[in-house]
């Protein structure tokens, strides 16, 4: 399972951090997607998402808060489930 599997805004959340050049925090975010910075609960509302996808396991969050792409979300065919288990038939290195 790839990130099409996350179904809508948390998709579009996810692929914005994905596209980032690095760690996002909330309002960085929340202008990736779209929705107006300036505006507290929007912010709040992008950061709640990455939250959850922080603990599913798309995500990982840094110390400073900022949010970046958990090692093996964004592989081919990969999930974060998934990450670190070689599909069947791949070669081993």
């Amino acid at each position: 399972m790839g990130e099409e599997v996350l179904s809508g805004v948390y998709g579009e959340d996810f692929a914005a951090v994905v596209a980032a050049s690095g760690p996002v925090n909330g309002v960085e975010l929340a202008r990736a997607v779209g929705r107006d910075a300036e505006i507290k609960n929007e912010v709040e509302k992008i950061r709640h998402r990455a939250y959850v996808l922080e603990k599913r396991g798309w995500l990982v969050r840094a110390k400073d808060g900022r949010f970046m792409p958990a090692p093996g979300a964004v592989a081919l065919d990969a999930s974060p489930a998934s990450a670190g288990h070689r599909r069947p038939g791949t070669a081993t290195a």
